[in-house]
Order: structure tokens, then sequence, then C-alpha cells
């Protein structure tokens, strides 16, 4: 790390501690707090190495690659179910966050447009977490679960699964293969020939229909 790198990391220590104690919250904290800011550590060295200040402020790049940095940590980590159900749903959430902040606000827009807009917000993220709890949960069995527990669990499953199938085929297949086959997004959009930033778009437009179709039939 040269000397300019170094002095930008050093600046950065305070928003590690911040990200980390948030993330350490988000998590429920179940994870030790040495553990998160660890991982947060790692993805702010990356962040020093490959910040494009034209691209974005570094508060906000540095917090973006601390967040995803603790999540992934996290995740290969974790064994027990429930945390990775967590870790999951809170991944589909950070997507679907990413997505939102390229979405600028339009002038001259009315309060109920401004409302209807939130409410769209909301919708998507409580989709994303739905489907992340249930990709996170659907190849562990625990067998603490009552049998109510794990029928339950298995009618959510059901539900978020018959809905995916209602989407068009690529969106299908990258919620399919990400949250309940666990495979990455470079490799998903590889093999259905279209670029990363484009599987995250059709991502999000999947988790925003699946949203739309929760609230609508929430059964």
């Amino acid at each position: 790390m040269n000397s300019e790198a170094l002095r930008i990391y050093q600046q950065s220590l305070p928003l590690l501690d911040q990200v980390s104690k948030w993330m350490s919250r988000r998590l429920g904290r179940s994870i030790p707090i040495d553990d998160v800011r660890a991982h947060a550590q790692d993805g702010l060295l990356e962040a020093v190495q490959t910040f494009d200040p034209a691209r974005s402020s570094p508060s906000t790049y540095f917090a973006r690659k601390m967040r995803w940095a603790i999540l992934d940590g996290v995740r290969r980590e974790l064994r027990l179910k429930q945390h990775l159900s967590r870790v999951a749903a809170i991944v589909a959430s950070e997507r679907v966050s990413l997505d939102d902040e390229t979405i600028r606000d339009e002038p001259g827009c009315t309060e109920e447009e401004h409302v209807e807009a939130l409410d769209r917000v909301l919708h998507k993220h409580a989709a994303a977490l739905v489907v992340g709890l249930a990709g996170g949960s659907a190849s562990v069995i625990d067998t603490d679960d009552t049998p109510e527990e794990r029928t339950s669990r298995a009618q959510q499953l059901h539900a978020v699964r018959s809905a995916i199938q209602r989407l068009p085929d690529h969106k299908r297949q990258i919620l399919e293969r990400h949250y309940f086959e666990g495979e990455e997004f470079d490799a998903i959009a590889a093999d259905l020939g279209i670029s990363k930033s484009w599987a995250s778009r059709l991502h999000a437009q999947a988790i925003e229909t699946l949203g739309v179709l929760f609230r609508n039939d929430p059964a």
C-alpha cells in the first residue's frame, strides 16, 4: 500500500467502526464485533485500492465495499441455519439497495407520487428479505424445529418458489440459482450470456415484481 492509500485508509477508520457496529446490529449481534470488524477491514483495504473518484464519493463506496465484505465473510463462515437465513436476507436487501442508489429523485413529483414510490421501495425490500430468508433455510434442516415450525417454513418456501416460477425465464433463473442453489452472480450472468450489471438489474426487477405479487396475494 502506497503512502496515499495508507493516508486514505487511516482517515476511513472511523467509518469502518460505524459500518461494523451498524452491520453487527443488522446481524442481530449474533457475530462477534471483532469478526465483523475484521471483515470490514478487508473490504476497506480493497476499497482503498480500487476507488475511482469519478464514479462515487469515498464514503459511499467504502461503506458499500465494507458491507459486502462483512456479508461475504460471515456467509462463508457460518453454519447455523438461523444465522445463514438472516445473512441471506440482508444480502438480498443489499442488492436491492444498490439498485435504488442509481434511481434519481424526479423533480416536480407530488406528495402522492412520493408516497407511492416509497410504498414500492418498502414492498421491494420486504420481498427481498422473504426471498433471502427462504433461500437461506431451504437446504438446511434444523432438528430443534417443532413440527409446526417445519410446516410453516415449508409453506413459506413453497409460496416463494411458486411466485418465482411466474417470472420470465432469466429473472426466474437468477433468483433460483443465486438464492436456492448458491451460485454467484458472476457465474450466473456468464452462463446466461449477459453482463453482471444487467443481471443485477434483472434481479432488482424480479424482486420488485415479487413485491407486487406478495402485496396483492399475501397468502
